[in-house]
């Protein structure tokens, strides 16, 4: 009888360390998300923070890309998949925080059915200006539009991306109306601004705009960061043209599906904090442009909860709705 209470004791004792232990592992390779096409700059950021984890963890991590509906087809791909740590998603701002504030119909939430484990980096964006836009500071543009507001055009990657959310928070702390355009991409925004055919501006990621800022063939009014980049370290901040709360990049970071056990969630929220801090992964994200960006899971969570809050006022204010 003793024996057989003393068994019991062991087994209660090992099955609440269990459930409680934070030292989780996982045993097996890991199914890494991107959910964006294979090849771009979403892809290369992603796949460097994969190689970068597997050698923390100590397992295979496969790269599973999964693009569509601007991370949507990713994140219901995580939802489907088992929640037993070994299915992790790339997010980012537009999945996590722009989706939620200009989608009609959303088939997930984003603080709902994914946990956000931490940020590892965000990238600055750059403020780009056509030959025929007649300015060559922040002051000078928002001096332009107030005079005519058709005197210069916003161009986006299309109707809710995060370029085109930039052009009207620009509108919103300028208190100018600047006419938005989308385009089909970041590629063809970016030509038809080098192409001088219009007085357009474009707001947007370094990785194919820096090398025509840096030779010229491009006119830059500012970063969008609160800091100047290292890259181009004579173009001034939006914060320092005339906007001082202007501090805005696009972030990165991982998630697991929110039904995935606590001690597994407490395990990967350390290795996401290490990796964060790892001073390989961020010297390999610094050059396509990233800045280390450090959140632990709870400030990272409540980041997001407050971009979907700033982003949907902006929506809502404008209009802007994808079906």
């Amino acid at each position: 009888m003793k024996k057989i209470v003393s068994i019991f004791l062991y087994l209660f004792i090992t099955f609440a360390f269990a459930q409680t232990n934070p030292s989780w592992t996982p045993n097996k390779p890991i199914r890494f998300i991107i959910p964006q096409v294979a090849g771009g700059g979403a892809d290369a950021i992603g796949r460097t923070i994969a190689q970068a984890l597997s050698e923390k963890i100590g397992q295979p991590v496969i790269v599973d890309n999964r693009p569509g509906t601007n991370g949507g087809v990713g994140a219901e791909f995580l939802i489907r998949s088992p929640a037993d740590g070994h299915h992790l998603l790339l997010v980012y701002t537009s999945l996590m925080a722009i989706n939620p504030a200009v989608y009609e119909k959303i088939s997930y939430d984003s603080l709902k059915d994914l946990k956000p484990l931490g940020s590892i980096c965000a990238v600055p964006l750059v403020m780009i200006a056509s030959s025929k836009v007649p300015a060559n500071n922040l002051n000078e543009l928002i001096a332009s539009l107030k005079a005519n507001s058709a005197s210069v055009f916003g161009a986006s990657s299309g109707n809710g991306s995060f370029s085109h959310m930039m052009i009207e928070l620009i509108n919103r702390k300028a208190g100018v109306n600047m006419t938005h355009i989308p385009f089909k991409g970041e590629g063809p925004a970016v030509q038809h601004v080098l192409s001088g055919q219009d007085s357009i501006i474009y707001v947007g990621t370094p990785a194919i705009i820096l090398s025509q800022v840096q030779s010229g063939k491009l006119k830059s009014l500012g970063v969008t960061t609160a800091n100047r980049m290292s890259q181009i370290p004579n173009i001034p901040t939006l914060a320092e043209s005339g906007m001082p709360d202007f501090n805005e990049s696009f972030w990165y970071g991982l998630a697991a599906s929110s039904g995935t056990p606590k001690h597994i969630l407490d395990a990967y929220n350390d290795v996401v904090a290490e990796l964060s801090r790892s001073e390989s992964l961020q010297t390999n994200l610094s050059k396509m442009g990233c800045d280390a960006m450090p959140m632990n899971a709870n400030d990272f969570t409540e980041k997001v909860r407050n971009d979907i809050n700033k982003y949907s006022a902006i929506a809502k204010a404008v209009k802007m709705k994808v079906d």
